[in-house]
């Protein structure tokens, strides 16, 4: 009930800075994080098919988006889900308003992204979900453009501070790279094998395009799956077979090539960069953090199709088939969260891996950048790390 006095309070205020002693606020278990409307609908439609009731609590926020200004929250205030706006500047504002906000505590909430990507044919598919460690901004760079290179580069993306491309920047911000817990990653991991992924026929026909590349798109070929690799941020809505390889190696290099890039999204960065603002007041903790990308369509054409031809003649026809994933997968996830609450994931799931920014802004010394890599095994072949199954992470009886 005092949950439903806080709504009912709070939408007949224009302003909710000031928080009325006697009502409690709500704390999430679990808040799904997603981007624009066809990410948000999914779940409003099958949440109840989770059996943990219906999205039905709406909760205004001073300082979301214009055009998504509610959490939607169970009755019981257990799971809530925003939409934060696409884009990177969306991303933040709307995080920042949330993060800050008085009418809820978020310091032991679980937070799962959950949104559509494109996706590398060399590491997923069409409809499949990655579940990421890391998140990589490659829009901080500098960009000339190509026909005004010298005939020796390989692209006009070069790093701040640098002057030829695929070299670690020089000049950072500090929102690069984040590594969120792969052991919270690993436990979600186990969850998602329990769900039921769909395929489409039209995906299907559109992934054989790709046959005639032989094995370095195998998993392109492959109905969807849920697979363990990286994000990419970027405003920018990148598409082509050159620019997909030097994000890349982009990846490669600015992960010191710990990070394997499957999918690419346009609001990551900002959304972790928020919650490591965040979690160094205590008002959230960055160790509960997972990110799920599903992918709705490639990010290089299949051989012998054009760049221009892939991005606006094409239909992948991959979307809706995403969408449903993202709940297939993000589903079992916040159950199994919920479910193992008491026993597990109260407390937390402690990571052995360096997590945070490239400043080191949480704590310990992350493992990419200038610095050696210091996390411990370190000393094992990069191929050796990126091939790495996830580890068994022992659950409490429930």
């Amino acid at each position: 009930m005092k949950i439903l006095a806080y709504f009912l309070w709070t939408s007949a205020l224009v302003s909710t800075t000031l928080l009325a002693q006697d009502v409690a606020r709500v704390a999430p278990k679990v808040m799904i994080v997603s981007m624009w409307t066809p990410e948000a609908e999914i779940w409003y439609r099958r949440f109840s098919e989770l059996g943990m009731g219906e999205l039905s609590l709406r909760i205004t926020l001073p300082g979301l988006s214009m055009l998504y200004p509610d959490v939607a929250c169970t009755q019981d205030g257990f799971v809530c889900q925003l939409t934060i706006g696409e884009g990177e500047i969306n991303a933040a504002a709307s995080m920042m308003a949330l993060a800050l906000s008085p009418a809820l505590d978020l310091t032991r909430t679980y937070f799962l992204i959950a949104g559509i990507a494109g996706v590398n044919p060399r590491h997923a598919t069409l409809g499949s979900v990655a579940l990421s460690r890391y998140a990589i901004q490659v829009g901080l760079q500098y960009e000339i453009d190509p026909r005004s290179l010298p005939a020796d580069y390989p692209t006009g993306y070069i790093p701040y501070g640098r002057q030829r491309p695929y070299e670690y920047p020089l000049i950072t911000y500090g929102t690069e790279v984040f590594e969120v817990n792969a052991n919270l990653r690993d436990a979600a991991y186990e969850f998602a094998l329990r769900a039921s992924l769909v395929d489409d026929e039209a995906l299907e026909s559109y992934r054989a395009q790709y046959e005639p590349a032989g094995d370095s798109y195998r998993k392109g070929l492959l109905p969807p799956t849920v697979e363990l690799c990286d994000t990419l941020t970027s405003d920018v809505y990148f598409s082509g077979s050159i620019l997909s390889e030097v994000f890349e190696n982009t990846t490669t290099i600015w992960t010191n090539g710990t990070g394997v890039y499957c999918m690419t999204a346009q609001e990551d960065n900002a959304t972790l960069e928020v919650l490591v603002r965040a979690a160094m007041s205590n008002l959230v903790d960055f160790g509960r953090i997972v990110i799920l990308r599903s992918g709705s369509n490639f990010d290089r054409p299949p051989p012998d199709m054009s760049d221009i031809d892939h991005l606006t003649r094409t239909n992948q026809n991959g979307f809706a088939t995403s969408l449903e994933n993202i709940f297939n997968v993000g589903g079992e996830i916040v159950r199994g969260i919920i479910h193992e609450w008491n026993c597990t994931f109260e407390n937390g799931i402690p990571a052995d891996n360096y997590i945070g920014d490239i400043f080191g802004s949480l704590g310990g010394t992350p493992d990419f950048g200038l610095g050696p890599v210091t996390l411990p095994g370190a000393g094992a072949s990069s191929s050796s790390r990126r091939d790495r199954r996830p580890r068994e992470v022992t659950a409490g009886e429930c």
